[in-house]
């Protein structure tokens, strides 16, 4: 019998192969030629006080591991929300995913950096460790088998992400560490910048589903069509008293 890690390995290579040799590129997606798509640009808002986040509790490494910022909700002075995923949903065809792109996921300060991300089903996450401490990554897939990688310091590894859905990462040991790594089968989503804003270009006219995904807040949806060659404004807004699904 194969041990745990010649499995996962033997695993991972299989999915390679599947990566490589899929005639549609990502799983459930078809590749085709976009021209003169439309564009999508909003912005993710907060409406009222921005709740006052309690401090991290820091139990383990005190003298290394200070000082780490509370992510699961940051705000902007203007309202708009960092690190909120905006997705289409149901796209049956469009772009290619570029399957070179790698998402790196490090460990600084004894926090994840960066706290959200988002990718496509066929990529590769690479995990880092730039603490002189070590780490773990324990990756809650939604759909693909779980992975819990330790992160001694300098170490640099890579893993394939297989299917689509919103990925925890945590290390149970400092059990204030989280990231989240969001999959789609396709290339269309975006990730809000500092000031809440957004933009996912590219797209083929039609009717479509717009999704967004906050870790504290929770997800709205909006219907919105793309005409060829032109922009839609499509901006969310969540309310300070909502609480979302982790």
């Amino acid at each position: 019998m194969l041990s745990n890690s010649a499995s996962k390995g033997r695993y991972e290579l299989l999915l390679l192969f599947a990566f490589l040799f899929s005639p549609s590129g990502a799983w459930g997606y078809e590749e085709v030629a976009v021209a003169d798509g439309g564009m999508i640009r909003g912005v993710v808002k907060l409406e009222g006080p921005v709740p006052k986040l309690p401090p991290l509790q820091i139990t383990k490494a005190k003298d290394f591991c200070e000082n780490v910022p509370n992510e699961s909700l940051v705000v902007s002075s203007g309202g708009g929300i960092r690190y909120a995923v905006v997705t289409l949903e149901g796209i049956a065809k469009g772009i290619a995913v570029e399957r070179e792109v790698v998402h790196e996921l490090d460990n600084i300060q004894c926090r994840f950096v960066p706290h959200v991300q988002v990718a496509s089903v066929g990529q590769w996450l690479v995990l880092k460790n730039a603490d002189p401490i070590l780490h773990t990554a324990h990756a809650l897939f939604t759909a693909q088998p779980q992975f819990n990688v330790g992160l001694y310091p300098g170490k640099v590894t890579r893993k394939p992400l297989a299917s689509a859905g919103v990925t925890k990462v945590l290390w149970e040991v400092h059990p204030w560490m989280t990231a989240y790594v969001v999959v789609t089968e396709h290339p269309y989503h975006a990730i809000t910048d500092l000031y809440g804003e957004y933009d996912i270009r590219d797209i083929p006219p039609g009717t479509y589903k717009v999704r967004v995904w906050h870790e504290t807040l929770g997800t709205q949806e909006r219907q919105v069509e793309i005409k060829s060659g032109a922009v839609s404004n499509v901006d969310f807004t969540f309310s300070a008293t909502q609480e979302g699904k982790r």
